[in-house]
């Protein structure tokens, strides 16, 4: 049995801060249209009112990295977050490990139709850490399924499920309805999708021609 520490992102308080940011900003410029219109410029009331949102930005951001512990064996994991989580391999249904230019995400699916979720975000914390340990934990899974001849899904990429094609399709129209009905600047929103529409679709054909594609 071996143990691991690492360094995780509370996402969802990661989400709040930059909402409650943006919200500073908006009420920051309200504020100035109705009580400082007349006495301050607009110029120095934007720089005011985004330096108070970075300013708390910055002030609570330690508060989104936390920090886990696994131990790891050959039939199961144990980890340690803010409550203590025991995951035998026999009762997963697949895994996904996404390592992406912000960082790693892992989730994992269980035959009761349940999830568990976790990632670390590069901006917040030492991904590193959470890297060793699910390398370790899919070169676990991976023997364990060999030896007990089961399968649990090594799940590569979201798009890899037969869903996707009904999912990619309607957000593909919506990309063409927005090149056909609008203009810039609103324009740079279907130029920004299309790009990550076109990944999905290679994936997923990707996916399909190795016979990996996935009903849940």
């Amino acid at each position: 049995m071996k143990n691991y520490t690492f360094e995780y992102t509370r996402q969802g308080l990661a989400y709040l801060l930059f909402g409650l940011s943006f919200a500073i900003i908006v009420l920051g410029i309200f504020l100035f249209r109705i009580l400082f219109k007349n006495s301050i410029s607009p110029g120095i009331a934007v720089i005011v009112v985004i330096g108070l949102a970075v300013t708390f930005f910055f002030l609570n951001k330690y508060r989104i990295k936390r920090t886990g512990t696994a131990t790891l064996s050959a039939n199961d994991t144990t980890i340690e977050l803010n409550q203590t989580i025991h995951i035998s391999f026999s009762d997963l249904r697949y895994y996904y490990i996404y390592d992406g230019k912000n960082g790693i995400v892992f989730t994992l699916g269980f035959l009761d139709g349940t999830k568990f979720k976790i990632g670390a975000n590069n901006n917040f914390c030492n991904v590193d850490l959470l890297k060793e340990f699910l390398s370790d934990f899919q070169s676990a899974v991976e023997s364990y399924k060999v030896q007990n001849k089961i399968n649990i899904v090594h799940l590569e990429t979201i798009f890899a499920r037969k869903q996707t094609l009904y999912v990619l399709s309607i957000i593909t129209v919506l990309v063409i309805l927005g090149f056909c009905f609008t203009r810039m600047p609103l324009m740079i929103l279907p130029i920004g999708v299309s790009a990550s529409v076109l990944v999905g679709w290679i994936q997923y054909f990707q996916q399909r021609s190795k016979g990996k594609l996935v009903d849940f």
